[in-house]
């Protein structure tokens, strides 16, 4: 390990030692906050470098354009109801996606009055912004970076990809007939895992959710996701909701085989199931449970109006008619390998999901044409 990783690693696990000397415990939410997000040294702040084969894992959108592609198709059935609209991204990643979608929804002539970013890490943003300078200036010029979601109404989508499985979770496990959450304490310089009573507002969503557990199941869920959609929606006047990510409808994300959790740390294209380890240095996620997306969304005033798998909606998109099969085959063999990758269930097309919802908009989106409701 370099010089300059090992001191982010040892400088964060300084800080979060001190926090739970301050406060004798801290919750693994805090913590995985702290381990992801802490300004300069948390692992989506400290400049690493996360996308792409030389960094830890690839989204969808590093593969090529085709998942932008079918994205700008779904947007141009949109975009066009709707006045002043503005796509309105959360957490871009490396920008690639911003670039490739604001150049198909060109050759649609269907642009966005606008393209607003919000990113929390400053070194992602700079990695953004050199995307985005590739773009002829009439489109470059229509990105904008906010410091927060919008203060002031607007009309459009509201887009993210890969974002609500880096939200921190709390952890919890159901033992002697009730709800126990996992606080982390500091012993001689270990993390040390350690139960705890849920205050009343934590323990109240998790009972919300009634699940029919086992004991000592074990699993995780996100604290207070009503406020934090409120907080993204506040503004939205008209438009619709457009989130992806790996996960699972309740039954199945609560499911008796699962009584371990999701979990999942990545570093260097390699899984692991220790947080504990090289904090600052690898990302952690959990799966999403995406009947507690649409209970939220429903709860800020959206309608949730479409729930399926990425490889239903980017088919449904026609992801297929973008592959260039008159074109050099090289080119043409690449496409048809990163199509594999999105949509092949044992790739990504079963573990991603798509789920859209509308404020003062009713919607009838292609990509929903095959729903899943009755997983959620």
């Amino acid at each position: 390990m370099s010089d300059s990783l090992e001191k982010i690693k040892s400088s964060l696990q300084h800080k979060i030692s001190t926090q739970i000397k301050q406060k004798g415990a801290i919750s693994f939410a805090e913590f995985m906050r702290m381990a992801l997000y802490e300004p300069g040294l948390g692992y989506y702040s400290a400049g690493l470098h996360k996308f792409g084969k030389a960094g830890d894992f690839v989204t969808s959108s590093e593969l090529g354009d085709l998942f932008a592609q079918c994205h700008a198709s779904c947007f141009a059935e949109i975009l066009p109801t709707i006045s002043s609209p503005v796509i309105f991204e959360l957490g871009a990643g490396s920008g690639q996606f911003c670039v490739d979608v604001l150049l198909a929804l060109d050759e649609l002539n269907c642009l966005p009055d606008a393209y607003w970013i919000f990113e929390v890490s400053g070194a992602l943003k700079q990695t953004q912004q050199e995307a985005v300078k590739q773009l002829p200036a009439a489109l470059a010029d229509r990105v904008k970076w906010l410091h927060a979601p919008p203060d002031e109404v607007f009309n459009g989508i509201i887009y993210a990809n890969e974002v609500l499985d880096a939200l921190p979770v709390e952890v919890f496990r159901f033992k002697h007939d009730q709800y126990q959450r996992l606080m982390l304490t500091d012993e001689a310089g270990q993390l040390t895992e350690t139960w705890d009573d849920f205050p009343a507002d934590l323990s109240a969503q998790l009972t919300q959710k009634e699940l029919q557990l086992a004991a000592g199941y074990r699993s995780e869920f996100i604290p207070n996701l009503s406020a934090w959609f409120a907080s993204v929606v506040k503004n939205l006047q008209q438009g619709a909701v457009l989130m992806v990510d790996y996960g699972y409808g309740r039954p199945t994300y609560y499911h008796p085989q699962r009584h371990t959790g999701t979990l999942v740390c990545h570093r260097r294209h390699q899984a692991n199931f220790n947080p504990y380890q090289d904090v600052g240095l690898q990302d952690i996620t959990a799966f999403v449970d995406f009947t507690a997306v649409a209970e939220a969304m429903e709860s800020v005033g959206l309608t949730v109006c479409g729930f399926t798998n990425q490889a239903d909606f980017l088919l449904n998109n026609g992801i297929d008619k973008h592959l260039d099969a008159d074109g050099e085959y090289q080119t043409y063999f690449q496409q048809v390998t990163e199509m594999k990758q999105l949509v092949m269930p044992e790739e990504m097309g079963e573990k991603f999901k798509v789920i859209a919802a509308h404020r003062n908009l009713p919607l009838n989106l292609s990509g929903f044409s095959v729903n899943y409701w009755q997983t959620l």
